[in-house]
C-alpha cells in the first residue's frame, strides 16, 4: 500500500481531516495492525489548536443531512440513525439546541450515532450542552475516537480469538504450568504473581505470553526451578542478595521486605540482586516499595538488543527503568524501556504479523525497517530519543552491572544457552522521602502532582495500570495462549 492508497482510505475517518491518516502514515503505521489507535495517537499528540480544527470539521447534526457537508460515512450513520426522519419539531430542537452549543463549546455536537435512535440522541444533546468547556472538548474527541474505530472495523483484520480467564484462573493455570515444567511451589507461585498482575493492569507483552519463555529457561537448567535466595554479606546501607539463579520474583520475596526495613532505618538504602534472571515487567518491586512510603528506582540490563547511538550493532540491553512515588491513593508509577519499543511488544507484533513504527529498529544491514521480523531475527533494536535514551541504557548497564556485579548485557547471552532470558543483575535503590525531607514532604509532592493532574490533556503514570486493576472481572487472553499454557500444565494437547 502506497501513501496515496493508504490517505484515499483512511482519509474520511475523521471527517475532513485527512492530515491524521497523511501523519500516520508519515510516522511509519501498520496498516494491517491496530490502525484505530495509530491514528487516534497522531491525533491526541498534535496539540490543542489542531485537535479543535478536528473538531470543527465535523458537520453538526442540525443541517437535515446536507449531502455537500457531508462524507458518505456521516450520511450513512445520521440516516441509520433516523436522522433524515426527524419531524419538524425534532429538527427545530436539534437547530436550537446546536446554535446554543456551538456558541458555548466553539465546535458542532459530536456523538457516535451507530446504535442509538433520535430520542437518544436528543437526550444526550440536551445533557451535554448544560457540560463545561474542558469536559465537552475531551468527551467530543472520545467521541471523534469513537466514531473513528466503529468507521475502521469493517475493513479492520480479524484480531486473534481470545478467551475470558478469572485472575485467580489465570494464576492457578501459570502455576500449575510451571510446576508441571520442573519449578516448585515457591518458585511457580512468586511467578505466576507477576505475570498475573501484569495481565491484569493491561501489560500483556509481560503479562502470560512471557509463561512459555519461563519454561523454555526451566527447561535448559539456566532457571533453577527450586532456587532458595540468600542474604549475603554487604555494608548497612546495601541489601544483596544471591538469588540462587533463581527468577527475581522469588529473590524479591526476602529482598524487598528486608530493603524496607533498611530504608526506614536509614533513610535510603539499595537492593542488589545477584545470580538472578528478571524476565517481568519492573513497576512490581517498585510499586510494592511505594505502597510503603518509599519513592524507589529499579533497574536491570537484559540481553545486547539495543545499538547505541551512532552504531549498528547492539551492545546494550533494552534496559528498562522504573519509578515509583508514595501517594495516599495508588502511587504514582512508571516503567519503560530504554529501547523505542519495549522487546515484548515487537515480538507480538511479530507474532501476530503487524509492522512496527519507523524509528523501532534497524535490520540486519543496518537499514531503518518496520518488519518486526527482520529486528528480531539479526537486526538491532534502537533507544528512545537518540543519544538521551542511549546514554539512558548506558547509565542502567553500570548501575545493574557495575554496580550489583553481575553480567552486562553484552555477555549475558553467552551465558543464557539460547533459552531466551536474560540472566543478570538488577539494582533498587529506596528513599524516605519523611526521613530525607522532612515533615510535610509528602504533602508538598502531593499537591505538587494534584496541580500536575489537573492540567487539561495529562495522564499520571500509572494511572491507566489501576484503571485497568480497579475495573475488576476476567481478563481477556489469547485462546492458542492458553491452550499452550494447559499443553505445559498437562492438562491437554496445544
Amino acid at each position: 500500500m502506497t501513501r496515496d492508497d493508504f490517505v484515499a482510505r483512511y482519509g474520511a475517518i475523521y471527517e475532513h481531516s485527512h492530515w491524521v491518516a497523511e501523519r500516520a502514515w508519515d510516522g511509519g503505521i501498520d496498516p494491517g495492525g491496530d490502525v484505530a489507535a495509530t491514528l487516534r495517537r497522531v491525533v491526541e499528540r498534535a496539540g490543542h489548536e489542531a485537535q479543535l480544527a478536528l473538531l470543527r470539521a465535523h458537520p453538526d447534526l442540525a443541517n437535515r443531512l446536507g449531502r455537500s457537508a457531508l462524507t458518505d460515512h456521516s450520511a450513512n450513520e445520521q440516516a441509520g440513525a433516523g436522522l433524515d426522519q426527524c419531524s419538524d419539531e425534532e429538527f427545530a430542537e436539534f437547530q436550537s439546541l446546536n446554535t446554543r452549543y456551538v456558541e458555548t463549546f466553539g465546535f458542532p455536537f459530536i456523538i457516535a450515532v451507530k446504535g442509538l435512535d433520535r430520542e437518544k440522541i436528543l437526550a444526550a444533546f440536551r445533557a451535554r450542552v448544560e457540560g463545561t468547556p474542558e469536559t465537552e472538548f475531551r468527551r467530543a474527541l472520545d467521541e471523534v475516537h469513537k466514531i473513528a474505530r466503529l468507521r475502521l472495523a469493517p475493513v479492520q483484520p480479524a484480531p486473534p480469538p481470545r478467551e475470558a480467564i478469572s485472575y485467580d484462573d489465570l494464576h492457578a493455570l501459570v502455576k500449575a504450568a510451571l510446576i508441571h515444567q520442573g519449578a516448585d511451589d515457591l518458585n511457580a507461585d512468586a511467578v505466576a504473581d507477576t505475570v498475573c498482575a501484569a495481565e491484569r493492569d493491561g501489560a500483556e507483552s509481560h503479562g502470560a505470553f512471557r509463561v512459555p519463555g519461563y519454561v523454555k529457561a526451566l527447561n535448559s537448567g539456566l532457571t533453577n526451578g527450586h532456587a532458595r535466595p540468600r542474604i549475603v554479606d554487604g555494608p548497612p546501607a546495601a541489601v544483596i542478595v544471591d538469588a540462587d539463579h533463581g527468577v527475581t520474583p522469588t529473590a524479591y520475596t526476602i529482598g524487598l521486605p528486608a530493603l524496607a526495613e533498611r530504608a526506614g532505618t536509614m533513610g535510603a538504602a539499595v537492593l542488589a540482586v545477584r545470580n538472578t534472571q528478571h524476565f517481568a515487567a519492573l513497576w512490581h518491586e517498585v510499586e510494592w516499595l511505594a505502597e510503603r512510603g518509599f519513592a524507589a528506582l529499579a533497574c536491570t540490563a537484559n540481553f545486547p538488543y539495543l545499538a547505541p547511538a551512532g552504531a549498528v550493532r547492539p551492545i546494550f540491553g533494552t534496559n528498562p527503568l522504573a519509578f515509583a512515588y508514595p501517594r495516599e491513593g495508588a502511587p504514582l508509577v512508571f516503567d519503560m524501556a530504554t529501547s523505542a519499543m519495549a522487546r515484548g511488544d515487537i515480538q507480538i507484533a511479530a507474532r501476530d504479523g503487524r509492522s512496527v513504527p519507523l524509528g523501532v529498529g534497524i535490520d540486519a544491514e543496518g537499514r531503518p525497517t518496520t518488519d518486526p521480523n527482520a529486528i528480531l531475527a539479526g537486526g538491532s533494536q534502537l533507544p528512545f530519543g537518540g543519544h538521551k535514551g542511549s546514554a539512558i541504557a548506558l547509565m542502567v548497564e553500570l548501575l545493574a552491572g557495575g554496580i550489583v556485579g553481575d553480567l552486562f548485557s553484552d555477555l549475558a547471552a553467552e551465558q543464557a544457552d539460547g533459552s531466551g532470558v536474560p540472566p543478570g543483575g538488577v539494582f533498587v535503590l529506596a528513599l524516605s522521602p519523611d526521613l530525607i525531607g522532612g515533615p510535610g514532604t509528602r504533602a508538598r509532592a502531593e499537591a505538587f502532582i494534584d496541580r500536575l493532574a489537573a492540567i487539561p490533556g495529562i495522564r499520571v503514570p500509572g494511572d491507566r495500570r489501576h484503571a485497568n486493576r480497579a475495573r475488576g472481572g476476567p481478563m481477556l487472553v489469547q485462546s492458542a495462549l492458553l491452550a499452550t499454557m494447559r499443553s505445559l500444565a498437562g492438562l491437554e494437547t496445544a
